[in-house]
């Protein structure tokens, strides 16, 4: 960053000819302090173009004011010394990188076209209308860059206009897209290459935009209609990025710490966030399994709120036939309790109820829960649509329940309520259910042995000592003391 300093400066040089006026020899009559940076300028060419400089000279009461201190300026020193340039004649090459923050000191600055034709602010509006709002992934990057201008961004509804534009492009391409879906149905000589989704180059790119960014974006895109599940991608997308940074590898060396505090702190904001943006609950929502599951297990570990929580538990729920083991073995999150089990079972029990009390005669997929009395299934109806999907729930509690008997601090209460949430006629066979019981039954006789032994060996001990104090006590030797 260039340092203009009043001493012996030639701004000509600097800033550039107006008009071949020699300005290089005049000496400057104005210092602009910005922060810890100063400008030595001349007031004519910033007048002429800036209605805030303009005014603070007229409303100042020494009419030779040759200090002007603008304590805040959007983007720093960078952006008034390019706005500065432009004052003086200076060609400003308007980039991607730089519109955002050229219209929002254009703005600040009060460069309009009240003060000079085609000024700084329109020749920003000019860009943003003819190559940014086209175009959705320019669009991201200059809403990227506004996180960084705020609330100057906001003030000129230049946040608001590029969601907005961002939102009516992909609906636009979904559009698109759909209709070179269509056009690949037909058969032709040469075999179409599939048709680049929306997601797949520019759902990708939301990831660097901030949480609140991001949110807001996502809010848009729903209400103009995006496909739910290309906001699915994104939103598994997102997750990924975000929550990845936040993972810490040794959680011993930070548990309990402020750092630790922090973390699940970021984490429960970002999750909490991205739950409320998946779409509407359903039975055949697009969104996988075994994204639910991670966003479930990392909103347990991080706190997450119990509404939170339940809206993750009743999509699993829903969804219960897809999933597999590695996807229900939900970690506990235990704050240190060596005495609590591995894993969360009663998030487990809350879930498969979840799936078992379904709404059997929905055929239009509403996923309401019925009343009470009718939440049953019809098993035993031969022709039950849903009979294979409890036949796959059913295995998979049994492989639950054995990965879980062997935890030692599992309490029998607790493994009767897991395999007693399916009915008996839900299982076919009921070999799995054996295994998980006789696992079980080993591991709390394991488990009751040692702790006999321990007992046994800590008594003997104990009674070995006692029977040595009591002979030094009563020794000949100890009574003469």
């Amino acid at each position: 960053m260039k340092d203009y300093r009043r001493s012996s400066c030639k701004v000509f040089d600097l800033l550039g000819n107006i008009n071949n006026m020699p300005i290089s020899d005049v000496s400057s009559d104005l210092t602009v302090e910005i922060g810890v940076s100063s400008f030595a300028l001349h007031k004519f060419p910033l007048v002429s173009r800036s209605g805030k400089i303009r005014k603070l000279l007229l409303e100042a009461k020494d009419s030779k004011v040759s200090r002007v201190i603008l304590p805040y300026v959007p983007g720093g020193a960078e952006a008034f010394e390019l706005a500065a340039k432009f004052c003086y004649g200076h060609n400003i090459e308007i980039t991607q990188a730089n519109v955002a923050l050229l219209r929002c000191t254009a703005h600040f600055l009060e460069m309009t076209e009240e003060y000079a034709e085609k000024n700084l602010e329109t020749r920003t509006e000019v860009y943003l209308k003819d190559m940014v709002f086209p175009n959705i992934s320019k669009s991201i990057a200059v809403l990227h860059r506004c996180e960084t201008l705020l609330p100057a961004a906001e003030e000129t509804n230049l946040v608001s206009r590029l969601i907005n534009a961002i939102a009516n492009n992909a609906c636009k391409e979904q559009l698109t897209s759909g209709l070179l879906k269509l056009d690949h149905n037909f058969p032709s000589k040469v075999a179409p290459m599939e048709p680049e989704t929306p997601s797949d180059w520019w759902g990708k790119a939301l990831s660097v935009l901030g949480l609140d960014f991001f949110q807001r974006v996502l809010s848009a895109v729903k209400t103009k209609g995006l496909k739910q599940d290309i906001i699915s991608k994104i939103l598994i997308n997102y997750s990924h990025n975000s929550l990845q940074g936040l993972v810490v590898r040794d959680a011993q060396l930070v548990k309990g710490s402020l750092f630790d505090l922090e973390l699940q702190k970021k984490q429960r904001v970002i999750v909490e966030a991205i739950v409320s943006l998946l779409p509407t609950q359903s039975r055949k929502s697009p969104v996988p399994m075994a994204f639910l599951s991670s966003l479930l297990k990392t909103a347990i570990a991080a706190s997450a709120s119990t509404s939170c929580r339940s809206d993750l538990e009743r999509r699993i729920g829903l969804q219960l036939d897809q999933a597999i083991l590695e996807d229900i073995l939900i970690p506990t999150n235990s704050h240190g309790n060596n005495h609590s089990t591995i894993y969360d079972a009663d998030t487990i029990v809350r879930i498969f109820s979840i799936f078992l009390n379904l709404d059997e005669d929905d055929e239009d997929d509403t996923n309401l829960l019925r009343d009470e009395s009718q939440m049953v299934y019809d098993f035993d109806s031969p022709g039950s649509p849903k009979q294979s999907s409890i036949l796959k729930v059913s295995k998979l509690l049994d492989n639950y329940l054995a990965e879980v008997a062997l935890d030692p601090n599992l309490s029998p209460s607790k493994f009767t309520a897991l395999a007693e949430l399916l009915p008996d006629h839900a299982r076919i066979v009921s070999d799995g259910l054996y295994r998980a019981v006789d696992i079980f039954l080993k591991v709390s006789i394991s488990k009751t042995f040692f702790q006999f032994v321990y007992a046994f060996l800590f008594y003997s001990f104990m009674i070995q000592t006692y029977m040595l104090v009591f002979l030094f006590i009563g020794s000949p030797k100890h009574e003469g003391l």
